[in-house]
């Protein structure tokens, strides 16, 4: 909706690696994780991500996140449009 960014709370359960659901949307990601611990693969790496983390990235490579517990992961994502 013509926005230069979108931003929200997000909350990844803890789930088995071959759940995570792999992604992809034109733009740029930036998240940080508030609480728990989160995994990013990306690029056929996987990052793990503690409390007080930030990643960003090309969210127009295919990518995919998870919970890795205990609890829940809490995380701000921020997603921006591609570049004109």
């Amino acid at each position: 909706q013509d926005k230069s960014l979108q931003a929200y709370l997000a909350e990844f359960p803890a789930i088995p690696a071959d759940e995570a659901t792999e992604h992809l949307h034109e733009g740029s990601e930036f998240l940080h994780v508030l609480e728990g611990t989160l995994q990013v693969c990306y690029q056929d790496d996987e990052y793990t991500l503690q409390t007080g983390d930030s990643v960003y990235f090309d969210s127009g490579v295919p990518h995919s996140y998870r919970g890795l517990g205990p609890g829940v992961c809490k995380a701000v994502v921020i997603t921006t449009p591609p570049r004109v």
